[in-house]
């Protein structure tokens, strides 16, 4: 009697053990989050080519360089600032190809090239609609 009432004793632990294994964490010993792997050479050579870019006033291109040196060294200060810059260039850039996006009714020459320019046509004054006039009263 003793060993059966054993026997399902072990065998309710066994089964309580398989179907809760699936919750166990799985790596205990190990680090949660591992360390990226830095290749300070590549990064620096990455830097390299961004400053030359940059310098040129390619920031688009400067900016996938200091992106890529990001990637490969994310510690790099040199790196995030330069990478900063050639984003906030780079937007600049677009919006200044394209004036519409932040000042839609200012000349791109700005205001010495409005003072030079012609003055808009004037528009005709809109024709004045006639009183409206009772004929004749049909009566209610």
């Amino acid at each position: 009697m003793r060993s059966i009432k054993r026997w399902m004793v072990c065998l309710t632990l066994s089964a309580f053990l398989v179907a809760t294994a699936p919750f166990f964490p799985m790596g205990i010993g190990a680090a949660a989050d591992p360390k990226p792997s830095v290749d300070k050479e590549k990064a620096a050579e990455m830097v390299r080519f961004g400053i030359q870019s940059y310098q040129r006033s390619k920031y688009l291109d400067a900016k996938e360089y200091f992106r890529r040196a990001i990637q490969a060294d994310p510690d790099s200060v040199v790196a995030w600032r330069y990478y900063d810059l050639a984003v906030i260039y780079a937007l600049a850039e677009k919006v200044n190809k394209n004036m519409g996006l932040i000042a839609p009714d200012v000349s791109p020459q700005g205001p010495a090239a409005e003072a030079a320019a012609p003055p808009p046509p004037e528009k005709p004054a809109p024709a004045k609609k006639p009183k409206f006039i009772i004929v004749e009263d049909e009566g209610c």
